[in-house]
């Protein structure tokens, strides 16, 4: 059965009903559920892949190199350069600055590092990789050279703009993820359990899900389990679980609304097989969206 946190019964004996199945690495999920737990959210923790640093000596180095800026793409980032400093003995430098490509990350620096260093974060709902790059060329005077840390396999392409307008820009891996392709323990049974649980226009594949981008604030999304997951990869890796279940069960499962980080992901999502697919910009704002379709469940 899936590892959960919280108490919402579902009938019948069948595992408990999450409002929230989290697919991040056990550290990212542990800040997740430090949240949803007091909000009386109960989740489920599937994890796609787990993070493994890097070497601590090239990461510290990164910071030795003159650059006048170091973007983390990624809380995974943010906590793995965190640990690499404390380990060394070392703060961020105060005269780097720290480009971060969305609120996630943004959060998890000034956890880890406080409110001194300089950020560079783009606004919602332009939260990217891409969108931090034009940040960084509107900084005056440009910066001679950047350095990324980040996974082997990193997207590179967003940091064109910055090589074409003369920035120099240096990769370096600080962590890799491990993917967890195989599908969970006791994934088809939770599935079972909670289809029995639900009702039976949603069984049916009946219920209206309304486009995500034509739904307010006022609009019931849905009152059953929802998905949370963070890049292409995980919805692939999430994708690969579902192909293993039965056609029926694997069609309830990917009709659950899928909350994403960023509607560049929504296309990717409706691609393999999640039509409900949904934008959240802030933690905040999607646990209060949760807690409002779970009171009205209870109505």
């Amino acid at each position: 059965m899936p590892e959960a946190s919280g108490t919402r019964a579902a009938s019948d004996g069948a595992p408990p009903i999450p409002n929230l199945i989290l697919t991040q690495d056990d550290a990212s999920a542990a800040e997740w559920r430090a949240l949803l737990e007091p909000a009386g959210l109960v989740s489920c923790h599937w994890p796609a892949f787990q993070i493994e640093a890097l070497s601590d000596a090239d990461i510290l180095a990164a910071f030795d190199s003159g650059a006048e800026g170091v973007v983390l793409p990624s809380p995974a980032a943010v906590r793995v350069v965190a640990q690499a400093l404390q380990r060394g003995g070392r703060r961020w430098p105060s005269a780097v600055w720290a480009g971060l490509p969305g609120a996630g990350s943004a959060h998890a620096f000034t956890r880890h590092f406080g409110t001194g260093p300089r950020l560079l974060v783009p606004p919602p709902p332009y939260q990217d990789a891409a969108h931090l790059a034009r940040l960084v060329l509107c900084l005056q005077p440009l910066p001679q050279r950047i350095v990324v840390l980040n996974r082997p396999d990193g997207r590179r392409e967003w940091a064109g703009v910055l090589q074409d307008a003369g920035i120099r820009v240096d990769w370096q891996p600080a962590y890799q993820a491990r993917w967890c392709t195989a599908a969970p323990a006791g994934f088809m049974e939770a599935w079972q359990g909670w289809q029995a649980a639900a009702p039976d226009a949603e069984v049916s594949g009946l219920s209206a899900v309304q486009d995500p981008d034509e739904a307010d604030e006022d609009t019931v999304l849905s009152r059953g389990t929802h998905w949370l997951i963070g890049s292409a990869s995980v919805l692939r890796t999430v994708a690969g679980w579902l192909a293993t279940l039965p056609p029926r069960l694997a069609h309830f499962a990917a009709h659950r609304p899928v909350w994403l980080p960023h509607p560049r992901l929504i296309e990717a999502a409706r691609n393999l097989g999640f039509d409900s697919p949904r934008v959240y910009h802030d933690r905040q704002q999607l646990i209060e969206r949760l807690q409002s379709e779970e009171f009205r469940s209870k109505r």
